[in-house]
C-alpha cells in the first residue's frame, strides 16, 4: 500500500468517527451507525392486584427496526418475574398481599428491565405494588376493621350504639382498638346502631382525641364478611346526607375503584390511590380543628357537627376542575361563607388567614416509611390553631406570617416537639425547579428550547435556591455532546468547569444554585466547541423584566410557583393564563407576583385562569430566560 493511499484511508477514518451525534451525517456518505433500542420510561411503576400473574408490558421501540429481545436483568425481585420475547412481564408465582414475597416485604417488588437489537441494548427500573383484594381478608364472625384518624388510632372505644346519643356509654359490647387501629368484636345478632369510635390517641405523635375529634361514626350497612374502616371519610358521609360515596369520592378526586368502606389506606402507601385517601384523611383532621378553634362554639350551639358539614357542604359546592383540599381558592371561598361569630373577616385577615391555612394543607404528604405524616398533623394540631388566631387578633407579626406562608417546613421544624427523624421533605420542591429541553445540531450548536445557542445570545437567569435542569432531547445528545458549564466561555477543555461545590451534578446535568455558585457561567460542550458559544447563566438576585423578552411572550403562559400578594396569596402549584405584559386593547387585567420571581409583575385577564392548579393546564411554561 503506497504512502498516500494509507492516509487517506487514515482521513476516512477520522471523519466517520468524529462526525458529531444527534445529527445525522453530514457528509452524504453510506455509513449507517446503530441506534439502540429505548425503552418508553414516562411510566415505571406500576399497580397490579394481588392473586394474578400478570404484571405490566415494557414498551420499547428501535430507531432502525431491529428485532428487539427483552431480559429482567437484576433487581431485588428479579428472580420472581418472569418476561416474555414481547416484553410481557409475568409474577412466577401469584403474588399474596398478607404473605408479601419481594425482598423487603412491603410488597413493592423491584425489577430492572432490559432490551437488545442484538448490538446496543437499554434498561430501565421498574417497581410493580401489589395492592390488597379484599375479598380474601380474613375476618371473624363478629365486626372487624380499623379506626383512622388522621391515621391509625390506638386506645379508641368501638361499640355499636345502641341508644342514639349515649355513644358507647350504654353499650352492650365495646372494644378498644389496637395500635394499628385495628378492632374485633362479637356482638348479638339482635343489638342494633351504627359502629362508632369514641377517643383515643395517635400512637406516632401521643396527641390524644378529645373534644371537637373524639367521634367517628361508620356510615352504611355493618358486615362480617370484610374488614370495616372508620374514619373522617366515612363520618362525613353521616353529618352530610347529600353525599353518597361515589359523589364524595369524585369531590375529593378519589379513585373510582377505591372503597372508602372497606379498603385500608395505609396497607400499602406505596400505591398512589391509597396515599391520596390518607392523606386526605389527615388534611381533613386539621381543617376540622383550625376552624372549631378559630370560631368556637356557642353554648348552644352543636359545633362538632356544624363544622364537619359547612367542611363536607364547601367540598360538595365548590365550582371548577381542583380537587385538593389544600386548593387556596377553596379555603378562601370556604372562609367568605362561613359566617364566623367571634371576628371580623376584613380583606387582610381573609387574605392572611386562608394563606396561612392552605399554605400548611399543601406541605401536608404521608411519607412510606417513617410516619412523617403523624408530625405534620401534630404541628397542625398543636400550633397552627395559635397562628391563625394570632392573624386574626393581629398579634402575629408580618415576619411571622410570612414564614408560615411562604416558609412552612421552617415553621413546622420550628413546632415539630415529637418529631426526631431530621428535616421534613418538601413536597413542593418542583417549584423551584425549571427544566430546559436540548438538542443538537451535529457538532456545530445546541438548541435549547429551540433556541439556537450558538447563534442567539440566550440568557437564563436564576436566583439562589433555585434548580435548573437540562434534558436531552434524544439520549444521543450528551452521550456525544457532553454538557458542562464553566466560568469561562466555549471551555471545551474544562479547564474552568464547575463542580458540585458550586451546585452542578454533571450525571444528571442539573445545576442548583447555591451561595458558591458563581454569578455569570457558560454552558458549553465538552468534545465540540463553537455549540453554546452566544448564551450564558447569570445568577441574580431579583429579575429584571426588562431582561426577559417580553414581545415574544405574548401569549398566554403558565407559571409554577407561589402567589405572594393579593386574595390569592399563598397558592402554590400552576397559575395559568398569565401575561407578562399588560393587554394593548386595555382589558381589565389584574397584576400577580410569585414568591419565585421577585422583580417580574404577570397580568392575568379578569374572570380566566387559576391560581395554584396542582397539575399542569399544558400551556407555555415560563422560565427566566432572554428569548421565547
Amino acid at each position: 500500500m503506497s504512502k498516500n493511499l494509507k492516509i487517506s484511508t487514515i482521513m476516512v477514518l477520522f471523519i466517520t468517527a468524529c462526525g458529531g451525534g444527534g445529527g445525522g451525517s453530514s457528509n452524504g456518505g453510506d455509513y449507517n451507525p446503530n441506534n439502540s433500542p429505548i425503552i418508553d420510561g414516562s411510566t415505571t411503576s406500576y399497580s397490579v392486584l394481588e392473586n394474578q400473574t400478570s404484571a405490566f408490558t415494557v414498551q420499547a421501540s428501535d430507531a432502525d427496526g431491529d428485532t428487539l429481545s427483552y431480559s429482567i436483568s437484576s433487581g431485588d425481585d428479579a428472580s420472581l418475574f418472569n418476561i416474555s420475547s414481547s416484553g410481557v412481564v409475568t409474577f412466577v408465582s401469584a403474588p399474596d398481599f398478607e404473605i408479601a414475597g419481594d425482598n423487603n416485604g412491603d410488597n413493592s417488588y423491584q425489577i430492572t428491565a432490559t432490551v437488545s437489537d442484538g448490538t446496543a441494548s437499554d434498561s430501565e427500573n421498574f417497581t410493580i405494588i401489589v395492592t390488597n383484594d379484599t375479598s380474601d381478608d380474613v375476618t371473624t364472625s363478629g365486626y372487624d376493621g380499623v379506626i383512622i384518624n388522621g391515621s391509625y388510632v390506638q386506645g379508641a372505644t368501638v361499640c355499636i350504639e345502641e341508644v342514639m346519643g349515649d355513644g358507647c356509654s350504654s353499650a352492650s359490647v365495646t372494644t378498644t382498638s389496637a395500635v394499628d387501629g385495628s378492632f374485633s368484636f362479637e356482638v348479638d345478632s339482635a343489638i342494633t346502631g351504627p359502629l362508632i369510635s369514641e377517643g383515643g390517641f395517635n400512637p406516632n405523635n401521643n396527641i390524644t382525641f378529645d373534644s371537637e375529634l373524639r367521634n367517628l361514626k361508620y356510615f352504611g350497612e355493618l358486615t362480617t364478611d370484610q374488614n370495616m374502616v372508620v374514619s373522617k371519610l366515612t363520618n362525613i358521609m353521616d353529618v352530610y346526607s347529600d353525599f353518597t360515596y361515589e359523589s364524595l369520592k369524585t369531590s375529593l378526586g378519589i379513585d373510582e375503584n377505591f372503597m372508602i368502606r372497606f379498603d385500608d389506606p395505609y396497607l400499602n402507601l406505596s400505591d398512589a390511590n391509597n396515599n391520596q385517601v390518607a392523606l386526605i384523611n389527615n388534611q381533613l383532621l386539621v381543617l376540622q380543628h383550625a376552624f372549631n378553634k378559630i370560631d368556637p362554639a356557642e353554648a348552644d350551639d352543636a359545633s362538632i357537627d356544624l363544622v364537619e358539614y359547612k367542611l363536607a357542604d364547601a367540598i360538595a359546592t365548590r365550582s371548577g376542575s381542583e380537587k385538593s383540599l389544600a386548593d387556596t381558592t377553596f379555603i378562601r371561598d370556604m372562609m367568605l361563607n362561613w359566617n364566623f361569630d367571634n371576628f371580623t373577616l376584613t380583606n387582610e385577615t381573609l387574605e392572611n388567614l386562608s394563606a396561612g391555612l392552605s399554605s400548611f394543607i399543601q406541605k401536608i404528604y404521608v411519607n412510606t416509611s417513617d410516619n412523617a405524616h403523624d408530625h405534620l398533623s401534630y404541628v397542625g394540631l398543636t400550633y397552627l390553631d395559635t397562628s391563625l388566631s394570632e392573624i386574626i387578633n393581629g398579634t402575629a407579626s408580618s415576619a411571622e406570617i410570612d414564614t408560615l406562608i411562604f416558609d412552612t417546613l421552617t415553621y413546622i421544624d420550628s413546632n415539630a416537639d415529637t418529631w426526631s427523624g431530621g428535616s421534613f421533605v418538601d413536597n413542593e420542591a418542583y417549584l423551584n425547579e425549571t427544566t430546559y429541553s436540548v438538542s443538537n445540531s451535529g457538532s456545530s450548536y445546541y438548541t435549547v428550547d429551540g433556541t439556537n445557542a450558538s447563534s442567539t445570545p440566550l440568557v437564563i437567569y436564576a436566583t439562589i435556591g433555585q434548580v435548573i435542569k437540562f434534558e436531552a432531547a434524544a439520549s444521543s445528545v450528551f452521550a456525544s455532546h457532553p454538557f458542562e458549564i464553566s466560568t469561562q466561555q466555549d471551555d471545551t477543555a474544562g479547564n474552568n468547569n464547575i463542580g458540585t461545590n458550586e451546585g452542578w451534578d454533571q450525571s444528571t446535568n442539573t445545576l442548583t444554585v447555591n451561595a458558591n455558585t458563581p454569578t455569570t457561567l457558560f454552558p458549553h460542550c465538552g468534545v465540540h466547541s463553537g455549540m453554546y458559544t452566544n448564551g450564558k447563566i447569570e445568577i441574580v438576585t431579583a429579575f429584571n423584566q426588562a431582561s426577559i423578552d417580553i414581545n415574544q411572550a405574548s401569549g398566554p403562559l403558565e407559571v409554577k410557583g407561589t402567589v405572594s400578594s393579593g386574595p390569592y396569596k399563598g397558592a402554590s402549584g400552576y397559575t395559568h393564563k398569565v401575561y407578562l405584559r399588560t393587554s394593548d386593547a386595555g382589558d381589565s387585567q389584574h397584576a400577580h407576583e410569585f414568591k419565585e420571581y421577585p422583580g417580574i409583575t404577570f397580568y392575568m385577564p379578569a374572570g380566566q385562569g387559576y391560581h395554584g392548579q396542582s397539575s399542569t393546564s399544558g400551556e407555555i411554561s415560563f422560565k427566566t430566560k432572554s428569548h421565547y
